[in-house]
């Protein structure tokens, strides 16, 4: 996990209400500064001049697609903008690894069965309808990690 520390520069980007409204804008997908315009109500000189300043700071990216300029958050500011994340892909993976940890414990023990008086091994269903919804839970866990990751909302709005 990667500390994200700001410096005056950093704070003296983040001190514009437009600049930190040009994030959130960006914090759903890449914007050219025609849309950042229409989406805000300010002049596209004056976004022009915002995205420069955070361009600087190094929280926001651009790339040539098309005939315009496509600009986007960096990993920084992505990071400035939701500090907790990473800490949500930890737990997110720590309890996928619970998860896998008991799904395939219970399997085992399904496979294994019980022997009982007179030699003969019996099998509790239970375990492996258990070990299958963690298992499975494993992977709706991973899927989120990896939206997490992504800068996507693991829980849609």
């Amino acid at each position: 996990m990667e500390e994200t520390t700001l410096d005056r520069d950093d704070i003296a980007a983040l001190s514009s209400d437009v600049r930190v409204a040009i994030l959130k804008s960006l914090d759903s997908r890449p914007m050219t500064v025609s849309e950042l315009a229409d989406r805000l109500g300010l002049a596209r000189s004056t976004i022009h001049e915002h995205l420069a300043v955070l361009a600087d700071a190094d929280l926001v990216t651009h790339e040539r697609a098309r005939k315009w300029r496509d600009y986007a958050l960096t990993e920084r500011g992505r990071r400035i903008l939701h500090p907790g994340q990473d800490h949500r892909i930890i737990i997110l993976l720590g309890t996928s690894l619970i998860a896998v940890t008991a799904g395939a414990l219970c399997v085992a023990s399904y496979l294994r069965g019980f022997t009982v008086q007179g030699g003969s091994v019996v099998r509790e269903p239970l375990l492996l309808y258990a070990g299958e919804v963690l298992l499975g839970a494993t992977f709706v866990l991973w899927y989120l990690a990896v939206r997490c990751r992504r800068g996507i909302s693991p829980i849609p709005e």
